[in-house]
């Protein structure tokens, strides 16, 4: 009796193939800023975790429009469209919030105040710094939210003639070629070794961190 092939297998490394990983790394980032923020949403606007929330889903958002060391751009890739003309200005402003405001304190929309605390007759009895900010108003974040959406959509469309074109190509190869495509490399190790230092590659490799009890 032969043994069980397995269910799945990591198609070869060729040009749709990095194509399908790079839509599927953007979308990735597209679905954690979508749910992020309808965490966000779900929280309301005078929540404290409407900044945190509104923020990681802009970080997660502007991930696909940035310089990275193992994907490509999105905006720069053959074939995506671009951003819709009437969701452009929340795209810019989106962006411009990650740089000046989320990643880097820049903007005015946090302003570091050097303040006196005054007694009843106006001398000053003590001092403090104190952070003023302004979060994304809601009306920004429903915008936001329709941006999501139409760039999810966007990579969609464009993921699904390349699955097609793969699908077809894999169904005409044998099972002896498919047992011939390289594997990924799992490794297991202790949750106190979690580290974010190794770049990804073209070979599928993932680390599972475990909790060893002592």
């Amino acid at each position: 009796m032969s043994a069980e092939q397995p269910g799945v297998a990591v198609l070869p490394d060729m040009e749709d193939t990095r194509l399908l990983v790079d839509l599927t790394s953007h979308a990735s980032d597209l679905s954690e800023a979508s749910h992020t923020l309808a965490q966000a949403f779900q929280a309301g606007e005078e929540s404290p975790l409407w900044v945190p929330l509104t923020s990681h889903a802009v970080t997660a958002y502007t991930r696909p429009f940035i310089l990275s060391n193992v994907r490509a751009r999105l905006d720069e890739m053959s074939g995506i469209p671009s951003v819709p003309t009437a969701l452009q200005p929340v795209h810019d402003l989106v962006r411009k919030y990650r740089n000046t405001t989320v990643a880097h304190s820049q903007s005015d929309l946090t302003v570091p105040v050097p303040m006196a605390i005054l007694d009843e007759a106006g001398h000053a009895v003590d001092v403090i710094g104190l952070s003023v900010i302004q979060p994304m108003p809601r009306v920004i974040a429903e915008q936001f939210r329709n941006l999501i959406l139409a760039i999810e959509d966007i990579v969609e469309q464009t993921t699904e003639p390349v699955r097609e074109r793969l699908r077809a190509w894999s169904m005409q190869q044998s099972p002896e070629n498919i047992r011939r495509w390289e594997r990924p490399e799992l490794i297991h190790a202790a949750d106190t070794d979690f580290s974010a230092a190794r770049k990804r590659k073209r070979t599928p490799r993932y680390t599972s961190y475990w909790r060893v009890e002592p």
